[in-house]
């Protein structure tokens, strides 16, 4: 089932459209304390001017590029006010985490913070409605609605390849060390991937406020079915690679065992639409492939 876009475009209540910052003008310069907003500006043809902790793009985020016009305006909570300053941007993007910089950003530009992660534990549905407030903001009300009509469009697609053939439970996975894991369940970004394009997630019990729990290798092993595919996201630490090769928990797993395990490139795992299908369309394949 597609997520309703005109119930957004109407209104998008559930985020409180009211609460958008009074602009004088459409932001054509904005400054993103966050990659998911960042990433969905570009998708829109919009890259913002700066970006906190442009230096690590390519280790969380990788698709889309991020443009070398972008500035690197510091780092997570020790963002460099100057910077963002001589930028002169029209907007300053936040999040639940990086607004308590608010009243240190509000005497340079109008600040939006936006909140796809919270307690309804919607992500996706979450991170539609924001797109369509970043194109309130930015004047880009008919560029959001083609971006996402062809979100929908895409997802479809990827379910209806999918559905051609039973696929197993997967387990998406981040390595904390070579005996932890972050395993993503309900409320995080990738169920609800997951749940679009009629795969079945190998997690079933309960994750936290961001879609994840963080458990032992042994306890997902006795969790999961023996038929499930595990899939690890980039970036995975060198020194957990050897480790990880060596240890007796992990080469008695079902998965590792009958190499049915692989490693993904990165996705940004608190992302928004742009990671959303990009994730899709990295498990689909995926899948197809390995049942080819």
């Amino acid at each position: 089932m597609s997520i309703d876009r005109r119930s957004f475009l109407g209104g998008a209540a559930a985020l409180g459209v009211s609460s958008l910052p009074s602009l004088s003008a459409s932001a054509s310069r904005v400054v993103s304390l966050d990659y998911a907003a960042a990433e969905t500006l570009i998708s829109l043809g919009l890259p913002p001017v700066g970006v906190q902790s442009s230096d690590h793009w390519n280790r969380w985020v990788v698709e889309p590029a991020l443009p070398v016009s972008v500035a690197n305006v510091g780092q997570d909570l020790a963002v460099n006010l100057e910077v963002i300053a001589a930028l002169k941007p029209d907007l300053i993007i936040t999040t639940p985490y990086t607004d308590m910089l608010r009243n240190r950003l509000a005497p340079i530009a109008p600040v939006h913070m936006i909140s796809v992660y919270d307690q309804t534990g919607t992500p996706l549905k979450n991170a539609y409605a924001e797109t369509v407030n970043l194109g309130r903001l930015t004047g880009m009300p008919d560029q959001v609605e083609m971006f996402l009509k062809t979100a929908d469009a895409e997802f479809s697609l990827l379910r209806d390849r999918l559905a051609q053939k039973n696929h197993p439970p997967v387990a998406l996975v981040n390595f904390m060390d070579d005996r932890h894991v972050r395993v993503y369940g309900r409320s995080s970004l990738y169920q609800d991937v997951l749940d679009r394009i009629g795969l079945e997630n190998a997690w079933t019990r309960p994750t936290n406020y961001w879609g994840f729990a963080t458990v032992g290798l042994e306890e997902l092993a006795r969790h999961a079915p023996e038929n499930m595919h595990l899939i690890a996201f980039e970036p995975i630490v060198d020194e957990i690679k050897p480790t990880l090769a060596s240890s007796p928990i992990w080469r008695t797993m079902p998965v590792v065992q009958n190499e049915n395990y692989e490693v993904f490139p990165a996705v940004l795992t608190f992302g928004m639409v742009p990671s959303a299908l990009r994730f899709g369309n990295l498990i689909a394949n995926y899948m197809e492939g390995f049942e080819a």
